[in-house]
């Protein structure tokens, strides 16, 4: 409960839900990031309480945080560098487009026709929607075919810092409990494994929050075997599941969260079926779901669906938006 206050902004102005999440687009679409704005007095002693409460996780081993932040945040805590992954991780729209204005020659631009196309300074908008300079009178800088480079690599630094201060709130709270030194001894997967545990999904929570395609019965054979391959999963790969269905890795946590959202199952009609993958849409929380044969063969594809099958944002397609339009009704 602690956790879910402190990370709803409608009770503490501290963290915000990631550009990716705004956007509903990229991975983790359920992360928070520490709002920039953040720099009061009361709301640094709040960040503090949070270091305290990852110090406690630290410490005792039953004791895991329902955490959701990105990845950048945990690399500031154990020191490790961030990259452009970890802007992708929560903002994929501007790594995207500085990726683009970086490398702008592969798309046939050259010198004359970049100051056409192009008309950025020296500025960066963080996640609250704030603009700020990247560089002393950044503002009036324009971005020109010769420091486009520059100005890609001041706009990810200043991206992947704009939470230092929250951040090193957070240090001093863990260091009154603990050695903070230690930290860098860990990498920052590992450190948020042991302060937050491994997601796991409440498959009778998920079973509750589904409806199912117009031509689809729960009690088809196919749809029971989905359910039964999902029991079967451990906790690391449900959560991989859903970050492949709908790019999050845990599940609301209140019917309020819920709200109108529901998990989409429609059957893949592809014969024979047990050579074809499930195919999902993230934007949607939707799935179409072969007619497989064996719990085995259903297994291993949806396992390897999972594992290997990462790319996001192609329901902008003709078969994503026809997934988006077909009828449900609910599960009964």
């Amino acid at each position: 409960m602690m956790c879910g206050e402190l990370q709803n902004r409608d009770a503490l102005p501290m963290f915000m839900l990631s550009p990716n999440g705004q956007h509903n687009l990229g991975s983790n679409r359920d992360r928070h990031i520490a709002d920039p704005a953040a720099t009061t007095p009361e709301l640094l002693r709040w960040f503090e309480f949070l270091g305290h409460l990852a110090a406690i996780a630290l410490l005792e081993k039953e004791t895991v945080l329902s955490l959701n932040l990105c990845s950048v945040i945990w690399k500031q805590l154990v020191q490790q560098p961030a990259d452009a992954s970890d802007l992708a991780g929560f903002d994929e729209a501007v790594c995207q487009s500085l990726q683009k204005i970086e490398h702008i020659e592969d798309e046939g631009v050259d010198e004359d026709l970049f100051a056409d196309l192009i008309f950025e300074a020296f500025t960066a908008q963080l996640s609250n929607g704030h603009e700020v300079e990247v560089c002393e009178g950044g503002s009036a800088i324009d971005v020109t075919w010769h420091n486009r480079r520059r100005y890609c690599e001041l706009v990810q630094r200043t991206r992947l810092r704009e939470g230092r201060a929250q951040v090193h709130a957070m240090l001093r709270g863990v260091a009154a409990m603990l050695p903070v030194r230690l930290l860098p001894l860990f990498s920052h997967a590992e450190l948020e494994l042991m302060v937050c545990g491994t997601p796991d999904i409440d498959i009778d929570v998920l079973r509750r929050h589904t409806r199912y395609g117009v031509s689809v019965n729960p009690q088809d054979a196919h749809i029971l075997m989905l359910w039964k391959v999902l029991e079967a999963f451990t906790p690391e790969q449900r959560s991989k599941f859903l970050s492949f269905i709908w790019a999050r890795e845990r599940l609301p946590q209140t019917e309020e969260e819920w709200g109108d959202q529901s998990m989409k199952i429609h059957t893949l009609e592809a014969s024979p079926a047990d050579q074809h993958m499930p195919v999902t849409h993230t934007c949607f929380f939707s799935m179409e779901w072969p007619r497989y044969t064996s719990f085995e063969i259903a297994k291993s594809k949806l396992l390897y669906a999972i594992v290997n099958c990462t790319d996001m944002d192609m329901d902008a397609t003709t078969e994503g938006r026809a997934n988006l339009n077909m009828s449900i009704e609910e599960d009964l």
